[in-house]
């Protein structure tokens, strides 16, 4: 598996993301100085005051509020990552856990079921999840940590439904195989079924299927964050800049990746790389991915192909 070239770039350029996003968060931002607040020229006259286009000492450049874009994507991997990584986790676990009831103990309302999941697949997911979480911000005292929670749910579950009808229909397939049959016929029980044949068949899919996940779930947030829905609390900025006709601009409190692109919605018409700098990081994250899940495929199949010829 190590030798896998996708595989370890991939990895890398992950692992090292979510280390520096640590590192950033632990000493980092003590060490690096914050940009200029205003630049002047040798006779102390006024040039230029944020935003700041990149430069070699700001590569994605400044935002409005003198803050450099690079750090501040660099601060939001983490939260970015890991709430990927959790969405997928509860994803795997909804789908794993439906997919086993649905099979071998609901199996007579698999009809039911089944025509459910498929009408679930016709709704867009993020439309969806943007009714949810307008409806759970309606309580403007929700604590930080329970809207958190409800809209990792949130996400967690619509993506979980369609995750269990494609667990279940592998499932179905391959009990139909002849030493399932002959497994049944010798009296092997639903929970021997479970524990040493269908689990023992999806490991190395299951696998797979949460790299593919996390992928899917960081498209879901960079959409949510279009719609200007994100993940966890923000805060309200007075601005007085004319151009924000309230006033006021909204702010991510994690600078987690949608809440960059979403929030700074005004700025494409502005000073693009201010939205460019997350939407760049969306893109290599994505891609990361799915060099790994291409990796465990390749890996995978190797495998297959080594035990075969073991054979």
């Amino acid at each position: 598996m190590v030798k896998n070239k996708k595989l370890l770039l991939g990895g890398s350029v992950v692992l090292l993301l979510f280390l520096l996003s640590l590192c950033y968060s632990l000493f980092l931002h003590e060490i690096i100085k914050d940009p200029p607040n205003a630049i002047y020229d040798p006779g102390h006259r006024l040039v230029d005051v944020p935003p700041y286009p990149p430069d070699r000492h700001h590569l994605l450049g400044v935002d409005r509020f003198g803050e450099d874009v690079f750090w501040k994507v660099i601060d939001g991997a983490k939260y970015t990552l890991m709430i990927a990584l959790v969405v997928s986790s509860m994803r795997m676990g909804i789908g794993l856990f439906g997919g086993i009831l649905t099979v071998m103990f609901l199996h007579h309302f698999t009809f039911f079921i089944d025509s459910f999941i498929r009408a679930f697949r016709f709704v867009p997911a993020v439309m969806v999840a943007y009714i949810f979480f307008a409806a759970v911000k309606i309580d403007p005292d929700i604590p930080s940590q329970s809207l958190i929670a409800h809209q990792l749910l949130i996400l967690g579950f619509i993506g979980g439904i369609p995750l269990t009808g494609h667990l279940a229909t592998e499932m179905r397939e391959f009990l139909q195989n002849d030493f399932i049959k002959c497994s049944q016929s010798l009296g092997a029980g639903k929970s021997w079924l479970i524990r040493k044949h269908i689990l023992t068949f999806l490991r190395p899919r299951l696998i797979i299927l949460f790299t593919r996940q996390v992928v899917q779930s960081l498209l879901i947030l960079v959409q949510l964050g279009v719609f200007q829905m994100v993940i966890g609390k923000v805060k309200e900025l007075k601005i007085l800049d004319g151009i924000s006709a309230s006033g006021s601009v909204t702010l991510s409190l994690s600078n987690e990746w949608s809440g960059l692109i979403g929030l700074s919605y005004r700025e494409l018409m502005l000073d693009q790389w201010i939205v460019l700098g997350p939407s760049l990081a969306f893109v290599v994250t994505i891609y990361s991915f799915r060099l790994i899940e291409k990796g465990l495929e390749e890996t995978v199949e190797k495998n297959k192909s080594f035990h075969l010829f073991q054979k």
